[in-house]
Order: C-alpha cells, then sequence, then structure tokens
C-alpha cells in the first residue's frame, strides 16, 4: 500500500485526489465514502491537478470535532466506494486524565521507534478518556516529526479507533461500546485475574492441562484434603501482584502444618483451631489455593518467565525466555526475592543439567506449550497478543503454567541489558495492531 498524507480544503461536500492517486488504486467512483478509524462519511469525488501526487484533500470542517493530524503518513485501502486512511490505533496506557501529559508520555517514545513501518494515527489514552455518547476518544497523538517533547505529543479528540491495544483496563460500559462500534479489535481484551483463569481451567479440559489443580478458599477440610493429595500447597490472592500475600503451607516431620511467607518467616499451625485463625485473617480478600509444582536446587526455586506475542502475519510467536532463580528458601521469584536472572537456556541447565540439544528441546517444549495456552486463551477468553507467561517445569519434566500477565514490565530485561528484547516487545503490538486493522 502507498502512503499519503491529508491537505485541508474548505469545501464541506469533496474530496479531492490527485490523479497519480486516481490511477494507482483505480478509483472511477463518483462519490466515495471516506472512513478514518470508526468515524466515516459520503463525499462526492473530485480530481484536482494542483494536489501533489501523495496528498488526498479533506475537508477541513471535519477538524472541527475530531483530529485528524496532516502531518502524518497513512496507507489507503479502497474496497467498493470504501476509501480508508489509517491505520487508526489506540493505546491505553492509563486508567485518568491525570496522568496524560507530555513530559510523562515521553516515556513511550521507545514504542514508536518502528513507527515508519506502520504509519497512521496513533494515539495514547485513558480509559476514563472514551466518551461512549459521542464516539470519540480524548489524548495525545504521536507526531512523528517532532522534535521536542511538545511537538512529539499533541493532545486532540480521535475517533473510535480500527484497533485498541489493551495494557490498563477498561471499565464494562466504556468497552462494551467500544467493542459494539470496532468489533473484536481490542488486543488482550478481558483483564482476568490470578485466579480467574484457573476456575476457567476447572471446567475448561483444553485449560485445564496448563495448570496447577486449583481452587478458591472455602473451608479447613478444603486446605488439609490439598494438603493431604499434593503434599505442599500454594496461597495466593485471587488478585495479587509482585508476590505480596502469598503463602507455602506443608506438614513438617510432626505433622505439624507450617506456613512459610515471601519474607521465609515460618509459622506452625498446631491444630484445626489455629489454621482456622489463620484462614480467618485471609478472608478480606479472595484467596486461592493450588497445587504445588515448584521445583528447587540447594533450595532455591526456579521459574520460567516467556514473552509472547502475535506479530505482523498475526501469528503467535515467543519472543524471549529468562530464568529467575529465587534467594536460598524464598517461596516467590519475585524480583525483589530473585538472587539472579538468567537466560532461559542457562536456567534449564541450573535446573537439569542436560546436553546442548537436550536445553534446546526442553527450550522448545516450553516455547510449544506457551504458543498452544496463548490459542487456547484466544478460542475460549478473549482476544489476546501481549503476554508474559510464568511457568515450572517439575522433576518428570512437566511444564505448568502459573500465571498470565497482561501488563507486565521490563525490569528484569533492563537489568539483563537486552534491550535488543526490550525493544521487540515494545514495538511489536502495533505491528499486529496495524495487521488486525487490514492495513
Amino acid at each position: 500500500m502507498g502512503m499519503v498524507t491529508i491537505e485541508y480544503h474548505n469545501n464541506p461536500e469533496e474530496i479531492r485526489i490527485s490523479k497519480s492517486l486516481k490511477n494507482e488504486y483505480g478509483i472511477v467512483q463518483h462519490r466515495i465514502i471516506l472512513k478514518i478509524g470508526n468515524w466515516s462519511k459520503e463525499y462526492l469525488v473530485k480530481m484536482d491537478d494542483e494536489l501533489a501526487e501523495n496528498n488526498i484533500g479533506i475537508p477541513v470542517d471535519i477538524t472541527k470535532t475530531l483530529t485528524i493530524p496532516s502531518e502524518v503518513p497513512f496507507e489507503v485501502d479502497l474496497t467498493g466506494r470504501t476509501l480508508r486512511l489509517g491505520p487508526v490505533i489506540g493505546f491505553v496506557a492509563y486508567s485518568h486524565k491525570k496522568h496524560l501529559s507530555p513530559k510523562r508520555l515521553e516515556r513511550m517514545k521507545g514504542r514508536f521507534s518502528s513507527y515508519s513501518e506502520i504509519g497512521g494515527l496513533i494515539f495514547i489514552f485513558a480509559a476514563k478518556e472514551i466518551d461512549a455518547e459521542k464516539k470519540v476518544i480524548h489524548g495525545y497523538y504521536y507526531n512523528p516529526n517532532g522534535d521536542k517533547v511538545n511537538t512529539r505529543w499533541i493532545a486532540g479528540t480521535f475517533p473510535y479507533p480500527d484497533v485498541v491495544y489493551k495494557r490498563h483496563p477498561i471499565d464494562t460500559d466504556r468497552y462494551n461500546d467500544l467493542i459494539a462500534q470496532i468489533g473484536d479489535k481490542v488486543i488482550n481484551s478481558y483483564y482476568f485475574c490470578k485466579g480467574e483463569i484457573n476456575e476457567y481451567s476447572l471446567v475448561d479440559n483444553e485449560l485445564a492441562k496448563y495448570f496447577p489443580y486449583t481452587e478458591s478458599i472455602s473451608d479447613v477440610e478444603q486446605v488439609e484434603k490439598f494438603i493431604d493429595q499434593y503434599g505442599s500447597v500454594y496461597v495466593k490472592p485471587r488478585d495479587g501482584a509482585g508476590g505480596q500475600g502469598i503463602f507455602h503451607m506443608t506438614k513438617n516431620e510432626q505433622e505439624l502444618l507450617v506456613v512459610t511467607n515471601r519474607n521465609r518467616e515460618k509459622t506452625v499451625l498446631n491444630n484445626k483451631d489455629d489454621l482456622q485463625l489463620f484462614l480467618r485473617k485471609l478472608m478480606n480478600k479472595k484467596y486461592i489455593i493450588q497445587q504445588s509444582v515448584s521445583i528447587s536446587r540447594e533450595n532455591q526455586n526456579v521459574d520460567f518467565r516467556i514473552y509472547a506475542q502475535k506479530n505482523h502475519l498475526k501469528e503467535w510467536v515467543c519472543q524471549g525466555m529468562i530464568g529467575r532463580v529465587s534467594k536460598k528458601n524464598t517461596i516467590i521469584t519475585n524480583l525483589k526475592y530473585v538472587e539472579k536472572l538468567l537466560s532461559g537456556e542457562e536456567a534449564i541447565r541450573f535446573l537439569f543439567e542436560g546436553t546442548a540439544e537436550e536445553v534446546n528441546m526442553m527450550k522448545q517444549k516450553i516455547y510449544t506449550t506457551c504458543i498452544d495456552l496463548c490459542k487456547t486463551l484466544d478460542k475460549t477468553i478473549g482476544n489476546y497478543g501481549d503476554v508474559a507467561i510464568d511457568c515450572i517445569i517439575d522433576d518428570h519434566f512437566n511444564i505448568w503454567i502459573l500465571e498470565v500477565n497482561k501488563l507486565y514490565g521490563y525490569d528484569s530485561l533492563i537489568k539483563m541489558k537486552n534491550r535488543q528484547l526490550v525493544k521487540t516487545l515494545r514495538t511489536t503490538p502495533f505491528h499486529y495492531a496495524k495487521s488486525l486493522a487490514g492495513f
């Protein structure tokens, strides 16, 4: 597809095209429907010999209600009588307008390092800035020609886009209005919490095979049954993050229940009453109980984080993998409690000391499992395109998924100086968004 830029004119009834644009796209229509994002209007088509060959003339009255920048290049798609300019991509980065400012958005600049391969109108917005009544979104668009903070990020009011890339939850009413207009084109559409996906796995055989057995906590008898069946369990907040509120439970040699928190502090529960009291303290939050599948070497837990994304072909790919080795006797591998970060291959060798071929086979098995899981999520829960998957390998070489993260950070990769992977992770979702938009 060729690229065009917009040139505004004063006639509200027509769009103007150059001879080269007419020839390139075979435009023979006298009246055409112009579509930008989810906004559209029918216009008379007029040839304009004075128009630059890479420009398209559009009525300036559009700008009374919408921001359609004239300095960004758009691709053109003509299907029937509908001429689309795009892609138009909305990026949900925050919840409230107060978090949006050019200075703060400058942190996002790295996400646009491959903008020349994408083009179009990309704007960043806060979830609460969706105006469902007027079908517009307030935010800031990225100006590729801006050489300063205040010229790179320009405030505006935009039409509903072709695609939304969601890095922050959107409330139900606004989300439902959005998909009613643009369809199933929200990347990372549904924000399930930690325990929710495990609950889905209880009733979905396709999901069940990936996850340790998990239930919502209900009573003492349930906890005792879990420990008798699995030997040790984890108790986690249903919507927790950062390892906060996680406990490990197992029995000691005296058959007494030992509870360990993330700070390695141990509490012995001597009887059912102690267990009941412990559970009662948790009941101000929703908790899950989960079969323990953790594997350790020299009292250090090891897990893996796999970064999976859809590319410009709309195909799932694993972009990379790291291993996290916890501090001794620590029950979690959150960055604060990690002794060392390793490449995926190094972490596999740390666990199993295999040959190069065996390590590569295990890596490919992990990647295949993660991609299969992502395809299952697409089929059963929502439309996804950018996730970080935490998993464990047990002593029998089984792969268990612990968590699927939609809003993940890059601190571990930055600490490992893997800046190329960070760049890939930040830019790839926009390539997928462009493809999903049909450009």
